[in-house]
């Protein structure tokens, strides 16, 4: 179960993967959450613009398209207020941002108004950040190991979901000779309940 839940945090955030409705001889694909960026203001037809992207194709932001191509640029703490502000201004309340380890460090970095301290009773050096407070929120920097290296989210976190057609569950298999078998499935997708909430920064090096 604990691999299932791995390749569904996989699918969701590493890959660039459109939603396939599939066939009779084509299994359905979830669209993963870079997919979800780049629609349009409800009730109109103007772009959210919920994303940075430094050249290349953009996802149409209802899952069907993928970001493709693009010249890679720096993570920097410009790109992070960006988009904290664009979260603000379409109705987002994100409270994480989800990076690869190297663009945590990088963040680890930026310096805000606040230095990095030590403590000399200990001496410990605090050199990360965790918490970072915004003009307009205050978001976690969490790492994750199976995060896009080239992507960087910042989610509103109730405005996402796993939908689930069928749960996680066993289905005892043919015995072969002296082995018991058993079958462990799920079948999900990524509910994407207000994606213009989050935000999303693309082709960082």
């Amino acid at each position: 179960m604990k691999e299932l839940k791995r390749d569904i945090e996989h699918a969701n955030i590493n890959t660039e993967n459109a939603k396939a409705v599939g066939s009779s001889g084509t299994a359905r694909e979830s669209g993963s959450i870079g997919t979800y960026y780049g629609g349009n203001i409800p009730g109109t037809s103007t772009a959210v613009l919920n994303y940075y992207k430094n050249g290349g194709t953009v996802p149409t932001g209802n899952g069907s398209t993928a970001e493709a191509g693009g010249t890679d640029v720096a993570f920097t703490e410009d790109l992070l207020k960006d988009g904290l502000k664009k979260c603000y201004e379409t109705g987002g309340e994100p409270s994480v941002v989800l990076m690869n380890a190297g663009h945590k460090q990088t963040a680890s970095s930026f310096n805000g108004i606040a230095t990095n301290t030590n403590t000399i009773d200990d001496k410990r050096v605090i050199g990360a950040v965790d918490v970072y407070v915004s003009d307009f929120s205050t978001v976690t920097f969490v790492p994750d190991r199976y995060q896009n290296a080239n992507r960087v989210d910042i989610l509103d976190m109730s405005k996402w979901a796993i939908a689930y057609l069928r749960p996680f569950q066993t289905k005892a298999l043919s015995d072969t000779s002296d082995a018991t078998q058993q079958l462990m499935l799920c079948e999900w997708t990524l509910e994407a309940r207000n994606p213009n909430a989050s935000y999303g920064i693309f082709n960082l090096a």
